[in-house]
């Protein structure tokens, strides 16, 4: 190092300062997001909890640093002759976060694929707006009527706020992960205008004439409770447990339960009905579901 001129020698220690900087303070973020989480989730052996935060971790190292390309490259994530796919990203995120569920997507020949991008600064009515206009090229560019959606976090809000101001007719199906369908727990501050929908969250109870799935983990560090990410009848849940937030995107029974929703044959319209609890199906990490009574809670 020290044979290295100056500038190069104060260069190489300045990156090497930021990734530490990045991974510690990441590192950080997330055991306190885990400690503020513990409370209100499932419990499970410390070591489950510790495993949990290393994948979560894992994961954001990866993708965050893939943020700024997402923003140009990525519309179109995958081809495909069927009903075309948007997926809608969260809070402080972008299109990067599908690349995994968009690979596994194309292998089952589900598409084609497109990403969308949005400033999560703004309020939902705003998002929603562009989510329309998005659908309307997509629609234009494939020649279809309808569009499934995929959402994350945040973008599945923005996903109910679009089915139920306008966009009823142009969505099939509709798949949430992680979205806090009745707002989150977490009281400190928020940037940005999406706050107040976030705090309280965008029900879609009663539901409308769309098919709607919510795959949740009951040990999520940023969604909880998990009860908020909970939908009613007709409703189908899908809980993946010991996943964080970011990490469920990554898990291989999310993504068999999207790719088995969006490849389910045409269903006859469903008809809005009263708030009730539905069944859940809790998928362990060997991929295989099992069905819970209606109305109970599944524990990892």
């Amino acid at each position: 190092m020290s044979t290295l001129p100056n500038d190069v020698h104060w260069t190489v220690w300045a990156a090497i300062g930021g990734m530490s900087t990045f991974l510690g303070g990441t590192a950080i973020y997330l055991a306190a997001s885990f400690v503020l989480s513990s409370s209100h989730v499932a419990r499970r052996p410390l070591r489950v909890a510790l495993r949990q935060w290393s994948m979560e971790l894992f994961w954001v190292l990866c993708t965050q640093p893939l943020l700024v390309f997402a923003y140009v490259f990525g519309r179109k994530l995958g081809g495909g002759k069927g009903p075309p796919v948007v997926f809608v990203h969260g809070y402080f995120q972008n299109r990067v976060d599908f690349l995994y569920l968009a690979a596994f997507l194309r292998r089952k020949n589900v598409g084609p694929l497109y990403g969308f991008n949005y400033t999560w600064l703004s309020d939902l009515p705003s998002i929603s707006r562009s989510l329309d206009r998005f659908i309307d090229d997509i629609r234009r560019e494939t020649g279809s009527d309808k569009v499934d959606l995929v959402c994350h976090s945040m973008g599945g809000l923005v996903a109910a706020h679009y089915v139920q101001h306008g966009g009823l007719e142009r969505v099939r199906r509709c798949v949430t992960i992680a979205t806090p369908h009745k707002g989150i727990a977490y009281k400190g501050p928020i940037l940005g205008r999406s706050r107040a929908a976030l705090r309280s969250g965008h029900g879609i109870e009663p539901l409308p004439s769309v098919p709607f799935l919510s795959v949740y983990s009951q040990h999520d560090n940023v969604v909880f409770p998990h009860s908020s990410a909970h939908l009613a009848e007709p409703g189908r849940n899908v809980v993946v447990p010991d996943r964080g937030h970011l990490a469920i995107l990554f898990a291989q029974p999310t993504a068999e339960a999207v790719a088995s929703f969006l490849g389910e044959p045409a269903a006859q319209p469903i008809t809005t009905v009263a708030s009730v609890v539905s069944s859940v199906d809790v998928v362990p990490m060997d991929g295989h579901a099992a069905a819970e009574p209606s109305g109970s809670h599944a524990r990892a």
